[in-house]
């Protein structure tokens, strides 16, 4: 049994794994390829990231690719950890993990300073994409892990104690206040940038 459940468990991981490298290494190369498109005035400018803005490399989309790969297994190990926190239907689920995943790591990759967000145009449409991809990441990896994988596996269990009921309420709220927080910093700076 002991076996089984890490194997599931891995396969999590890599489904994570994949997912990031195409998620956030294919689609961040599109969305970074469409706004220097917007703002070709930029090419050549020096990125927040060390990148040459407009200049696509074998080496360069490799990095982007590995980087997203590798979000992707932290993605899938923060997945498993919260999954204890998820409850109500399917569509709630796959919708609120979309949303945490696209507001925190969104507010973590959008920034007030530098170049990225602050001489690309439009500014709204790079706070935008960058926000969709992890959320869009998020929302697939619960549907692959609860679908495909995880699916006879109900967590929390259905038969849980009320008192691990209870602790399972009160970290969904401090998880709430956090994505809260999280949110309003986003907006302020989305706010600032457009």
């Amino acid at each position: 049994m002991a076996l089984h459940l890490v194997r599931r468990l891995g396969l999590v991981v890599v489904a994570g794994l994949v997912l990031g490298a195409l998620v956030a290494g294919f689609l961040g190369r599109l969305a970074m390829f469409l706004l220097i498109r917007l703002s070709p005035e930029l090419e050549g400018t020096i990125s927040d990231d060390g990148f040459e803005m407009g200049r696509f490399t074998v080496s360069g989309s490799l990095h982007l690719v590995s980087a997203g790969a590798f979000l992707g297994l932290v993605g899938a190990v923060v997945y498993l950890l919260a999954r204890w926190l998820l409850f109500g239907p399917e569509w709630f689920r796959v919708g609120s993990v979309a949303l945490a995943a696209g507001v925190g790591v969104g507010n973590q990759l959008v920034h007030t300073d530098g170049v990225d967000f602050t001489l690309l145009e439009p500014a709204w449409l790079a706070v935008l994409l960058f926000v969709a991809i992890p959320g869009l990441y998020g929302g697939l990896l619960t549907i692959v892990a609860e679908r495909r994988i995880l699916a006879d596996w109900p967590v929390p269990p259905r038969s849980a104690p009320v008192a691990v009921d209870g602790v399972l309420w009160l970290l969904r709220a401090g998880a709430f206040a956090l994505g809260a927080v999280s949110l309003a910093q986003l907006l302020d700076k989305a706010a600032q940038l457009v």
